[in-house]
């Protein structure tokens, strides 16, 4: 551990009126709906929720068959990280960003691999709140090398897909970028590769891993009018289910550990949700 004082807090929102628009088929949303789609809406590719604050780190297990859902946040300076176990049969992914990436030099959240531990972090040099959340499974198959994308680059090619390939981010970093509400980052297949790529107006970027998980179970894409927060639900579980953050965009300038997106299961509905805040939005896949 590494700093000392943190900050957990749950998204807890009343849902804002929505219509859904079902999409069908795998994410392959073109950057004309990332950028364009009306606030307060949410797009689904399929048919189809206050804590301590000297809480250091927060980890739950939610009845299903994960490696583990962790939560870190401070407004302290600098690299704050802690291992969250082994990399080993393991892979953990992003499934929320909360707070400011903004500031004058670069900003991170998200999770990372380090002397045979997964380590989840933050880092920042501005002084305000910026937290993140992840996920992990019990799987390290066929698992691909970390890629990372940044604004000005060609979108990087993660692998073929396969039929049981998915793909997920572990980071974002900014030094000028998501800090306006088109600015985005995400992962998606063409049906012949995975790729990882975006827009932003600024310096910044994403990275992401693909590991192979046998089922999917679709997609979504939930953007928060502004001002506002709402949750509304992803895939039912049943079992084994998981919902990871495949894309995030929008402007994280708020110090504010409840102003993001993030993932979230609600173990009283059995539903894995999402919760997006002022013109944020976030890209959700879940897998079986």
């Amino acid at each position: 551990m590494h700093t000392n004082h943190f900050a957990r807090k749950l998204f807890l929102a009343a849902p804002l009126c929505l219509f859904a628009v079902g999409c069908g088929g795998d994410p392959m949303m073109d950057e004309t709906l990332a950028g364009e789609a009306p606030t307060g809406e949410a797009v689904t590719e399929t048919a189809a929720p206050a804590a301590p604050d000297d809480a250091a780190l927060a980890t739950a297990e939610q009845g299903v068959n994960l490696g583990g859902t962790y939560w870190w946040g401070t407004s302290n300076n600098g690299l704050t990280s802690t291992a969250i176990g082994t990399s080993t049969g393991r892979t953990c992914f992003l499934t929320g960003v909360q707070g400011n990436l903004k500031g004058t030099s670069w900003a991170g959240a998200g999770v990372f691999q380090y002397a045979g531990n997964w380590q989840i972090f933050v880092n920042h040099t501005n002084s305000k709140a910026l937290g993140t959340g992840v996920q992990c499974l019990d799987t390290a198959t066929n698992r691909t090398p970390e890629m990372a994308w940044y604004d000005g680059q060609a979108a990087k090619l993660l692998g073929a897909v396969t039929a049981s390939r998915r793909c997920f981010l572990t980071q974002v970093e900014a030094a000028g970028g998501f800090t306006a509400n088109s600015d985005y980052a995400r992962v998606w297949n063409d049906g012949y590769n995975w790729y990882l790529g975006g827009s932003l107006g600024g310096s910044g970027g994403a990275r992401a891993i693909c590991v192979d998980v046998p089922t999917a179970q679709g997609g979504w894409l939930w953007i928060a009018g502004n001002p506002g927060t709402f949750t509304h639900n992803l895939d039912y579980n049943p079992g084994g289910v998981a919902c990871l953050l495949s894309g995030i965009g929008g402007n994280f300038n708020t110090s504010d550990f409840n102003d993001g997106v993030s993932i979230d299961y609600n173990s009283g509905t059995r539903y894995w949700e999402m919760t997006v805040s002022n013109s944020k939005r976030g890209w959700s896949n879940c897998v079986k």
